[in-house]
């Protein structure tokens, strides 16, 4: 569950946030999650009260965007990918390279107090 250490780095990067804005708390944090990013948002969000106790994050509402594979036919443009069929477009079945999102996790908000 690699899960864990993704939310002790969320906490990390959060307190670096706080710390820049003088903040002293956050009560809420949003994060995006790509449906091709191997990350378990259930599971992250399992992780994080711990991650986060006895931190300035400590009871703050952890909320995942889970976002969409977009990869690029050669044939139809960007598509939405299935992840059940891998890296090839719905439609026509070619193969589409290039992811153009889907990937990623980032810290997306922070509501500060």
């Amino acid at each position: 569950m690699h899960e864990a250490s993704i939310a002790l780095s969320l906490v990390d990067l959060a307190r670096d946030v706080l710390r820049e804005h003088g903040a002293g708390r956050a009560t809420s944090l949003t994060v995006r999650i790509g449906e091709w990013s191997s990350v378990v948002p259930e599971a992250l969000q399992a992780a994080f009260p711990a991650s986060a106790h006895g931190t300035p994050l400590e009871g703050a509402h952890l909320n995942v965007v889970r976002v969409p594979g977009v990869g690029e036919c050669p044939e139809h443009g960007p598509v939405e990918l299935e992840l059940a069929r891998g890296l090839r477009c719905p439609t026509c079945g070619a193969p589409t390279p290039q992811l153009l999102q889907g990937d990623e996790l980032e810290l997306d908000e922070l509501e500060l107090i």
